[in-house]
């Protein structure tokens, strides 16, 4: 049954972006970085986990031959930093090249790759185990509104034929409003990909960001990397790391305590359920539905007004 769609544009800017010197870009990240990883360097187990980290890269230099590419496919607000913290280190203890990407292929040479937005041309890279990770759109977009009212990513300071920025925009209108600009945004950037992404593909694990965040994370930790390929101490490492960067154990933030400005706001599912009002549900139904019902995400059942979209 084809589905009815709307064509759907994003209030943001498609103007030149502003200019950024490597030096202001890495400034830019200095006070995210701090935030979430404020812990870490204090957290027993990331010394701890030293030596066998190394012991990975020692034993991985010895060994040839070609491997498949390991990946991580995220969205938007689905654990994207945590992963590419993960996968950065363990692409050290793999003696790995890492590459973090947004929609092209990884470079050749790369072997542990990060999949922002899970757009990469996957026909194209070769053979690759992967993880994609689908959180519940509902709460991606309530997470991306409040992310985007402080964010200093590029894109949201490019500004449009008027001159003015998404962000500008987000902040000179009510959380109402903006919720519906953070819904058009969505729908224009993740719709298709979401309507296409393949269930079925055998080499990628489906993976909920809710049971990420669950009791029996442990369990799926390792699931994860089994399928990945990894084995013994190369396995070790990568459960041991997706503890280390749980979000409790790096930031400032508590992962149960909201703060407006912070990158890890509280990470708890259902978030939309306090915050998206029955007009913004009815809109998210009429528009992505059949995406709630692909991945499993019960709709809300809820009627509302759409005039203000």
């Amino acid at each position: 049954m084809s589905v009815q769609k709307s064509k759907i544009t994003t209030d943001a800017g498609i103007g030149r972006k502003p200019k950024r010197s490597e030096l202001q870009k890495k400034l830019t990240q200095i006070p995210i970085s701090f935030r979430k990883n404020y812990g870490l360097l204090k957290n027993p187990e990331f010394w701890q986990m030293m030596p066998l980290l190394l012991a990975c890269r020692m034993r991985a230099r010895g060994l040839e031959g070609e491997k498949p590419k390991i990946f991580v496919g995220t969205h938007h607000k689905a654990m994207t930093t945590y992963f590419k913290a993960v996968l950065k280190l363990l692409a050290f203890g793999l003696n790995a090249r890492f590459e973090d990407i947004s929609k092209d292929a990884p470079q050749p040479k790369t072997r542990v790759f990060l999949s922002t937005h899970s757009r990469t041309p996957w026909s194209e890279i070769g053979p690759y185990r992967g993880i994609h990770i689908m959180r519940d759109p509902r709460d991606m977009i309530v997470s991306s509104y409040h992310y985007h009212l402080w964010t200093n990513e590029l894109w949201a300071h490019v500004p449009d034929e008027s001159g003015q920025t998404y962000q500008e925009k987000l902040q000179a209108v009510d959380k109402t409003e903006g919720l519906f600009m953070t819904i058009r945004h969505f729908i224009f950037f993740s719709r298709e990909t979401l309507e296409n992404w393949d269930l079925d593909d055998p080499d990628i694990l489906e993976v909920s960001y809710d049971d990420l965040m669950g009791d029996k994370r442990d369990e799926l930790y390792s699931e994860i990397f089994s399928f990945l390929g990894l084995k013994k101490k190369e396995h070790e490492l990568g459960v041991r790391l997706m503890r280390l960067f749980e979000a409790g154990k790096r930031s400032k933030v508590s992962a149960t305590k909201t703060n407006e400005r912070a990158h890890i706001r509280s990470g708890r599912s259902g978030q939309w359920k306090d915050e998206l009002e029955p007009a913004h549900l009815a809109y998210i139904e009429q528009e992505l539905g059949h995406v709630l019902d692909k991945f499993g995400y019960a709709r809300s059942s809820v009627t509302g007004s759409k005039d203000a979209v």
